[in-house]
C-alpha cells in the first residue's frame, strides 16, 4: 500500500508539473513564469524520486548503512540546495512561481490523501451496503 501511495504521489506530481507549466505559459504568456514553475517543479520531482530510492535502498533495511546516512543524504541535500541557489542567483525567475513549483510535492501528497479518503469511504459503503 505504501509503495502504491508513493507511486501515486509521483504520478500526480508529474501531472502537476505538466499542467502547471502549460497553464503558466498560457496564462502569463511569458517564458520567465513557465521557466520558474517548470524548473522548480522538476527539481522537486527529482528530489522526491531520489529520496524514495535512498529510503528504499538503504533505510528500509534492518541494518542501516552509515554510508547512506552520512554521505548520501547530506550530499543529496547539498546538491539540491546548490542547484536552488544557482537558479535563484543566476536564473531569470519569478520568485512566486518558483516557490509554487517547489511546493508541487506538497500539493501531490494532499491531493493523493484526499482521493484516498474519498475512495476508501466509497469502498466501505459498497462493502457494508450502506
Amino acid at each position: 500500500m505504501a509503495e502504491t501511495t508513493i507511486n501515486n504521489i509521483e504520478r500526480i506530481n508529474l501531472v502537476i508539473l505538466i499542467i502547471g507549466s502549460l497553464l503558466s505559459l498560457v496564462i502569463m504568456r511569458d517564458f520567465k513564469y513557465f521557466f520558474s514553475f517548470a524548473v522548480a517543479s522538476a527539481i522537486m520531482t527529482l528530489n522526491f524520486r531520489f529520496l524514495k530510492r535512498i529510503i528504499e535502498g538503504g533505510l528500509m533495511k534492518s541494518v542501516i548503512s552509515k554510508k547512506d546516512v552520512l554521505i548520501k543524504l547530506p550530499l543529496k541535500f547539498i546538491v539540491l540546495a546548490g542547484l536552488v541557489f544557482v537558479i535563484i542567483r543566476f536564473g531569470d525567475i519569478d520568485v512566486v512561481f518558483f516557490l509554487i513549483g517547489l511546493s508541487t510535492v506538497f500539493f501531490s501528497i494532499v491531493f493523493n490523501q484526499i482521493v484516498m479518503a474519498f475512495s476508501s469511504a466509497e469502498k466501505r459503503r459498497d462493502n457494508n451496503g450502506a
